[in-house]
C-alpha cells in the first residue's frame, strides 16, 4: 500500500476580502479623523507653550538688561561726584593762596610722578562684582562704553587718568606703573606700562 501524498493548496477564496469591504464592516473614517485632530491639537499646543517661554525669556533678559544699565549710570554719576568733589577743594585752596597776596609757590605737582595700582574704570573700581562672568578687563571695558572713565586704584587712593587711552587701554585690569603730571585727584598720562 502506497502512503497517501497530501500536498496543500491554497484555498484562494478564503483570502477574498472582497465580501467583507462591500459589507462595509470595516470604519476607517473615524479613526483618521480624530487621529488629524490629535495631531493638530497636540501641535497647536506645543506651539502656544513653546511661544509662552520665549516671550517670558525675553521679558527676564530685557529687564535684567535695563537693571545693569541704570546701575552702571547710578555708580558712574555717584564715582564722578566722588571724584570731582575733591578736585574743587584743591582749586579753592590755591584761590585762597592768590588772595593772601603771597608769591607764588613752585608747583611741586608739575613735575614728571610715576604711581602704581590697578587701571580700571570709574564705576567698578578694583572690584568687579557687578558683572561676575566677565574677566576684570572685559568688564572695565562694558563700563568704559557705558561712560565711565579711566581711574587708578592705588589701595583707598582713586586718580582720574587722562591722555594716552592706547597704553591705558592695553593695561585695562592690570597693573601698572603711570608716569604723568598729578593736578589733583586727575593724572595727565605722559607714559604707562606694566608694573614690574
Amino acid at each position: 500500500m502506497q502512503p497517501e501524498l497530501h500536498i496543500w493548496q491554497p484555498n484562494y477564496a478564503a483570502f477574498d476580502l472582497s465580501s467583507d469591504v462591500l459589507g462595509g464592516t470595516v470604519k476607517h473614517n473615524q479613526s483618521w479623523i480624530s487621529l488629524i485632530g490629535y495631531c493638530l491639537a497636540t501641535a497647536f499646543g506645543a506651539a502656544i507653550i513653546f511661544a509662552i517661554i520665549v516671550a517670558g525669556g525675553s521679558v527676564a533678559l530685557a529687564n535684567h538688561q535695563t537693571a545693569i544699565a541704570e546701575e552702571v549710570q547710578n555708580d558712574n554719576a555717584t564715582s564722578s561726584s566722588q571724584i570731582s568733589d575733591t578736585t574743587p577743594n584743591d582749586s579753592s585752596a590755591a584761590g585762597q593762596n592768590s588772595d593772601q597776596q603771597s608769591p607764588p609757590a613752585p608747583q611741586p605737582n608739575s613735575e614728571l610722578e610715576s604711581f602704581s595700582g590697578f587701571v580700571t574704570d570709574s564705576v567698578c573700581g578694583a572690584r568687579h562684582k557687578r558683572r561676575s562672568n566677565l574677566a576684570p578687563e572685559d568688564c572695565a571695558r562694558a563700563c568704559l562704553r557705558s561712560g565711565a572713565t579711566y581711574i587708578l586704584v592705588d589701595g583707598d587712593r582713586r586718580y582720574r587718568l587722562s591722555g594716552d587711552q592706547d597704553s591705558l587701554s592695553k593695561l585695562l585690569g592690570t597693573r601698572a606703573t603711570i608716569t604723568g603730571t598729578r593736578k589733583g585727584q586727575t593724572i595727565s598720562v605722559s607714559s604707562a606700562g606694566p608694573q614690574t
